[in-house]
């Protein structure tokens, strides 16, 4: 199930991708700038996101990287990377089915599982690029499903593949142990809780003796600061009320998930990202509050009889989003992107970018001229036109300003591709 799920999602994922249409080519374009980077030699990071470079000292540290670059020397393209995030995502299913198993037998974890694959939620993280952070979903998810039966081995295992997606595991560990410390949870005992507990504050305090900065998206333990944007709050509302549709909140049933989940919630409402959108910048958001959904939802709807609480999030839980589907052809740019040397230093657009990604030297169009430096910045600055030999743009980008002398290469209905003279 895990395989066939994530062949499925990953189809989608490679399609959107090759078309010009990721969730968030800048993103992309790095991580396969980072993956390229020290699969050839290089640095393990990539300067096309302007952050502290290294595998430490970035904003965000990923453990899982150094299998990502060992699959990619393997096979050394983008799709390796976005087939990885949606087996990454879909390893869901294994903790899923195992805890709906234990609470009502394998009928209720195969509609669990169908539930969850049906969710739009679920499915927007399935196929947002490639963010190593999708394997919150199963390492989560498995802490809960193991501290079910009380397998204190499984509990060691999932919470190191949570730990190896980003280091904002190691809060929701946390935030897990101390909520079964006073919640009842199957064969949970205190012991266990303790075990998660005990891993999430030695992975915390193994992240801040290494990382120069501990960087939380959804950060619990930041100062109050509540957004105001009334297009903001209308989506969140719209949001909130598809989740109450959706049949998911059966998991009130079964709460210790759900009071587990309340520092990321207050995290969530007290930051102005926008993490209600299924698709975009921050798709992969939901990672963060998806698992403590999915284990309190396969518990508690399992206390509705007759597998009836399990079809109602299977149902509603299907009609309340929209899925994930593969976007539309987009020709545009493509047969400039084939005439590009892979050799070449290039800059280009937002949409374009990840399509010219792997690379050993890339930028962002809109990265050329910036006037501010970033602290860390030790190399040359300002990056300008000067740093490449060719651009790739749409022909109303401002950086056509600046290259009239530079040589037309090739042309299509959107975009100019040139080169220095």
């Amino acid at each position: 199930m895990v395989v066939a799920a994530g062949a499925v999602f990953a189809w989608v994922n490679v399609h959107n991708a090759a078309n010009f249409a990721p969730q968030w080519g800048q993103d992309l374009a790095f991580f396969h700038q980072w993956v390229h980077s020290a699969a050839t030699g290089g640095p393990w990071a990539s300067p096309l996101i302007l952050e502290p470079q290294g595998f430490w000292t970035q904003v965000h540290t990923h453990l899982i990287m150094p299998f990502v670059v060992g699959v990619y020397r393997v096979w050394p393209c983008q799709n390796t990377l976005l087939v990885l995030h949606s087996l990454f995502a879909c390893l869901a299913i294994w903790p899923i089915f195992r805890l709906g198993e234990s609470v009502a037998g394998g009928r209720h974890g195969l509609l669990m599982v169908l539930a969850v694959l049906a969710f739009g939620p679920f499915q927007g993280v399935a196929v947002a690029d490639f963010r190593p952070v999708a394997l919150f979903l199963p390492g989560i998810i498995g802490i809960w499903a193991s501290a079910w039966v009380g397998d204190k081995r499984g509990i060691i295992v999932w919470a190191l593949v949570a730990i190896a997606g980003r280091q904002e595991a190691v809060y929701l560990l946390m935030a897990s142990g101390t909520s079964l410390m006073f919640c009842s949870w199957g064969q949970a005992r205190r012991c266990d809780a303790a075990l998660i507990l005990g891993i999430g504050l030695a992975g915390f305090l193994a992240f801040v003796l290494l990382k120069p900065e501990m960087f939380f998206h959804f950060n619990p333990s930041a100062g109050f600061e509540w957004p105001t944007g009334a297009e903001l709050w209308d989506n969140r509302l719209s949001f909130g009320i598809a989740i109450a549709l959706s049949g998911w909140l059966l998991g009130l049933l079964a709460p210790a998930p759900l009071i587990a989940m309340l520092p990321v919630l207050w995290g969530m409402l007290t930051t102005g990202r926008e993490w209600h959108s299924l698709s975009g910048p921050g798709a992969h958001h939901h990672v963060f509050w998806l698992p403590f959904v999915i284990a309190a939802g396969t518990v508690g709807s399992a206390r509705v009889p007759r597998n009836i609480g399990a079809l109602i999030l299977l149902f509603c839980g299907a009609m309340a989003f929209p899925w994930a589907h593969k976007q539309a052809d987009n020709v545009d740019g493509q047969s400039l992107v084939d005439q590009v040397p892979r050799s070449a230093r290039v800059a280009a657009d937002y949409s374009s970018i990840a399509r010219l990604s792997g690379r050993p030297i890339l930028w962002n169009v809109d990265q050329l001229h910036m006037p501010d430096q970033p602290w860390h910045w030790k190399d040359k600055w300002p990056i300008t036109e000067g740093d490449v030999d060719m651009v790739l743009a749409p022909k109303d980008h401002t950086v056509h300003q600046r290259l009239g002398s530079w040589h037309l290469v090739d042309s299509d209905g959107t975009y100019l591709l040139l080169r220095r003279p």
